[in-house]
Formats: structure tokens, sequence, C-alpha cells
């Protein structure tokens, strides 16, 4: 593939436009304030059209809520000649980036944690009655990330994949939604999460006494 078709912006279908507006309107102003109106104004369609894509605003957050998954589940892979704690400290600096420059996704992280059983969009849970499971995919990233923990911690220490990511992960969500959100000339809207990775690897080294 050539240079230029490599960096070729991609084209957007509706559907893809409607979850970005989406996401963008959520980051600007929180997941509850969220009307199908606004994001059918901002992408300049009638309400109609967004309603033939999806059945209602829940539907266009689990949208929302499997590209947060997609990319959680991407993380902790560790590249060739890679030290496992190398490994743990970029992929959660990989995380703190896609959650500052995708606000929407740690808003809609934290509504799912505000609920017992949690909400559908995020955890695919489609009852209270029923069984909860995760995802493939997120299973397999707390394989990885056992894996990794076990070989990065000194000799003696004990700590679980899900302790790890409830200390780091909800490091990020709490300290994220604390700081101001920005908006660049373009209409990008982020969360300055820089200020936050040098914190990020002193827990990490505390976690693992390293």
């Amino acid at each position: 593939m050539s240079e230029d078709l490599a960096n070729k912006p991609r084209r957007r279908n509706t559907k893809e436009k409607i979850i970005d507006e989406a996401e963008s309107l959520a980051a600007l102003h929180g997941i509850e304030h969220l009307k199908l109106q606004d994001v059918a104004d901002k992408i300049g369609i009638k309400l109609p059209s967004v309603y033939a894509h999806f059945s209602g605003r829940e539907d266009i957050l689990a949208a929302m809520g499997s590209r947060i998954s997609k990319g959680i589940g991407q993380l902790y892979i560790a590249r060739p000649g890679e030290a496992p704690i190398e490994t743990l400290k970029r992929s959660a600096q990989d995380l703190l980036k896609m959650l500052g420059e995708h606000p929407a996704y740690f808003r809609l992280m934290l509504r799912d944690h505000s609920v017992p059983m949690g909400y559908d969009p995020l955890n695919h849970r489609a009852a209270v009655n029923q069984n909860f499971a995760l995802p493939s995919d997120m299973r397999d990233m707390l394989v990885r990330l056992q894996h990794l923990i076990d070989k990065a911690c000194k000799d003696g220490v004990k700590l679980s994949a899900e302790d790890f990511a409830g200390c780091v992960h909800g490091f990020m969500l709490v300290r994220l939604s604390w700081l101001p959100t920005r908006v660049t000339e373009d209409g990008h809207v982020y969360v300055d999460h820089l200020q936050l990775q040098s914190t990020l690897d002193q827990i990490i080294n505390r976690l693992l006494c390293a």
C-alpha cells in the first residue's frame, strides 16, 4: 500500500458519522445530555435518518461501547524484545491516550459503573438475571495481563489482573473526569492526559514493587 493511500482519510458512512458525532457531543456535554436531535443537526440530516440506523440513544451507546471494548481488548500485547513491565506501562499509556482523546469513552465507562449490574451498552448484559460474562476479547486481554504481571512482579509479590486493572484503569477514569474538557480549532474534543503519564508509571511501579 502506498504512503498516500495509507494516509488518505477514511470515508465514513452515515452510521459511523452518527457514532462519531454522538461521541463528540457526549464528550462535551456528558452521556445523560446526549440528544439524538443534536446528533442529527450536527451531521446535517433529519432525525428519522438517525433512527434508520439505530433504534435509539442506547443503541448508539452500545456501538460506542463496542469501540471501547475493541480498544481495551487490544491492550497488553508484548512487542518483540520488550520486557513485561515495559509492555504493561506502554499499554497503560495507550489506554490513557485513548480515553484522553475520546472523553466520551471514560464518561460512558463511569456511567456503567454507577449501576450494580451495569448498562447493556458496555458490558453486554442482556438482563439482570443472566450470568455475567465478559466478551472473549476482554477475557483474552485479562489472560495476557496476568501473564505479564506474573513475569514483572518481584519474587513473592502476588497481584491479580483484576486488581491491577482496578487500580490502573480506575485511576484513569477518575482523574480524567476531574480534568477540564477542551476543544481544538477543528472541533476535536479531548482531555489533556499528558499530565497524568508520570503518575501512571509510578502507580504501576508500586503495584509491581519494581
